[in-house]
């Protein structure tokens, strides 16, 4: 657990909250909670400060499984449950870090720091490293980004941090979903 610089009462399980999928949670109490982590990965920008991870459970009604990069949205906020469906676009919750938490269990989603992203094939606005807001789309489990300077149409996710890979349509995106607004 060297990588932890600050717990908020958290037991992470497997020891990496991208790994966390438990069909109870270990203590109740935790759901909701936090855990900031220092950033070691090397496919999202090393240097650019911790991560930030929000203990949640995945909509057993989910229709697309949560894969990396995949887009979660709050499906009932108050008992903190998740879902990938589009329809609840204006309520982003955070960014799955893999498959883990499958639909119907129990682990973390990214809310804050830098994080990979899965965009629509083709954007409104192609992402690149001088910003941009990012958005939920109207795909399942999918960003969108807009142009600097634009009006968002939804709540922004965070802001562009590279430019899109054309294969995977993944990217960088900067989170912007802290703890008091997630």
């Amino acid at each position: 657990m060297g990588n932890y610089t600050g717990l908020r009462g958290q037991f992470v399980q497997t020891g990496d909250p991208t790994t966390v999928n438990e069909s109870t949670p270990y203590a109740p109490g935790q759901l909701g909670k936090e855990v900031i982590v220092t950033n070691t990965s090397a496919s999202a920008d090393p240097g650019q400060g911790a991560k930030i991870f929000k203990y949640v459970k995945v909509d057993s009604t989910a229709s697309t499984t949560p894969y990396k990069g995949a887009v979660a949205f709050w499906s009932d906020r108050d008992n903190f449950v998740v879902t990938t469906a589009a329809t609840n676009r204006g309520h982003v919750a955070g960014i799955f870090c893999g498959v883990y938490p499958q639909v119907g269990n129990y682990g973390y989603i990214q809310i804050g720091g830098p994080a990979v992203v899965k965009y629509v094939d083709a954007p409104t606005a192609e992402p690149a490293a001088t910003g941009g807001f990012v958005i939920g789309s109207s795909t399942a489990a999918k960003a969108d980004c807009l142009a600097a300077g634009t009006a968002a149409t939804y709540r922004p996710i965070g802001n562009a941090n590279d430019a899109r890979n054309l294969i995977t349509s993944e990217g960088e995106v900067i989170l912007t979903l802290t703890p008091d607004n997630a």
